[in-house]
């Protein structure tokens, strides 16, 4: 199993809370459709941090079977449209390929939106 993590910056003008709207429950209409796509989590910063201005706004955790089904999944036109989007509310978006260990599992919770 591959892990994608993303770490996303809002575009300048844009607040936390527009920044949110857009990603969490437009952006995934697109995004959650991606081929091969086995988990999708997004988190989004809390206004209470250590620093005044964390780096980044939030981040997405995306699965995928192996690097070569992520790769596919992007390359697809459903992977190219959702990139697309992402460039219109995210002016900052880096990819970290991972593999996950997990050490204390974390609470099985249903899905903030459903497909549909």
């Amino acid at each position: 199993m591959v892990k994608l993590i993303a770490f996303l910056k809002r575009k300048p003008g844009m607040t936390m809370e527009e920044f949110k709207q857009r990603w969490v429950y437009e952006h995934t209409k697109v995004s959650s459709q991606l081929p091969g796509l086995r988990g999708y989590r997004i988190n989004i910063a809390l206004p209470e941090q250590e620093t005044d201005q964390p780096i980044y706004d939030g981040t997405a955790e995306l699965w995928w079977d192996s690097l070569e089904a992520m790769r596919e999944s992007f390359a697809s036109q459903i992977g190219k449209e959702a990139g697309a989007d992402a460039d219109l509310f995210a002016d900052v978006r880096i990819h970290l390929y991972t593999e996950e260990y997990n050490i204390v599992p974390g609470p099985a919770e249903p899905p903030v939106i459903t497909r549909g």
